[in-house]
């Protein structure tokens, strides 16, 4: 069969002109149609090679495309589409995780009356652990002192403690900053425990189609964009970097000294203790500088205690022990807003 090639610039009076140019023997085969790169159509029984690949037509023998074979696609272009495929694969899956989230936390609570007890009782039960880890620090303090007394008189006495004695002391001390590393840990997971349900009662808000002004409670708080935010702990300094923190060190040192009434019981390396209080209206303060495995980096920790007494429980909650809690971290930034004038 004679090979047929015919090109048009444009589109007008194309059923005539094939069916003038196309001959008889040639309506039972195929037709295609393709466009070269000056922009001319051109009708032919088969398709030139340097073609092939790119855009083209199938015709019938009236002229009517039949199929449509789109051009081959660069490496470029199935890369973008392999891209585009992957993040919109990923886009379905936290849909699908959001979505799978969204039933449990139906299921799981009929109100935020819900929210907030399940909430509620968490936060108890770990302040329920603090206060016992608290006790337990009344407990190795007094414990440590009273050894590192018999230690200072065997010395004014001439006598040396013993090796064990002193391990005895050493281990006393590690046991201390364990507790106060384990209460650190606890004030975060109060502060997790804060942000996982203030999400939670949002998005049940959202999914219940209730407004802002009919949430039960703002424990957690939000932010202005709508998210949460941990509240911060004022007895948690965190620092990063041994010129800093040792700095920090020095001040939080610096404020032991200005704020504790009673005197300085242990001068350690990483933990300073005063007395324990003896009348209503002592304050005794201990500071440790801890590792945080959390984040690799460093906490000091102030743990202020007042007399166990009714009187001196109302002064550890009066204004002035407020004012002292929150003055910790501002007194241990390396540039604070104002300084320490006590």
């Amino acid at each position: 069969m004679a090979k047929l090639n015919i090109f048009f610039k444009t589109g007008s009076l194309l059923m005539v002109a094939l069916a003038l140019a196309l001959p008889a023997q040639s309506s039972a085969g195929r037709l295609y149609k393709w466009t070269d790169e000056e922009g001319r159509i051109h009708y032919a029984d088969s398709i030139p090679p340097e073609y092939v690949k790119q855009e083209h037509s199938k015709l019938d023998e009236r002229g009517i495309v039949v199929d449509r074979i789109d051009a081959a696609k660069t490496k470029q272009q199935l890369q973008l589409e392999a891209i585009q495929r992957r993040l919109q694969q990923e886009q379905q899956a936290l849909i699908d995780q959001q979505k799978a989230a969204d039933r449990v936390l139906l299921r799981t609570f009929r109100s935020e009356d819900d929210i907030i007890m399940a909430r509620d009782g968490q936060l108890r039960a770990v302040d329920l652990t603090i206060l016992m880890t608290q006790t337990n620090i009344k407990r190795i303090k007094n414990s440590l002192l009273e050894m590192q007394q018999n230690a200072a008189a065997l010395e004014l006495s001439g006598e040396t403690p013993s090796p064990d004695y002193l391990a005895q002391i050493d281990r006393k001390r590690q046991a201390l900053k364990a507790a106060y590393q384990s209460i650190v840990k606890r004030e975060q997971d109060k502060n997790r425990i804060r942000t996982a349900f203030a999400r939670d009662q949002a998005r049940f808000r959202e999914l219940k189609h209730l407004s802002a002004s009919q949430s039960k409670d703002g424990e957690a708080g939000t932010d202005k964009t709508g998210g949460t935010q941990e509240r911060p702990l004022n007895n948690v300094f965190e620092c990063s970097g041994n010129d800093s923190c040792n700095s920090a060190w020095s001040r939080a040192k610096r404020f032991l000294r200005n704020h504790a009434t009673t005197p300085v019981k242990m001068l350690a390396t990483n933990i300073v203790m005063t007395g324990p209080p003896v009348d209503d209206h002592d304050i005794s303060i201990t500071i440790s500088r801890i590792r945080n495995p959390d984040k690799r980096g460093t906490v000091i920790f102030m743990d202020l205690q007042c007399k166990d007494s009714p009187a001196g429980n109302a002064f550890c909650n009066s204004k002035k022990i407020t004012g002292v809690k929150r003055g910790f971290i501002e007194a241990l930034s390396e540039h604070p807003t104002s300084p320490d004038k006590q």
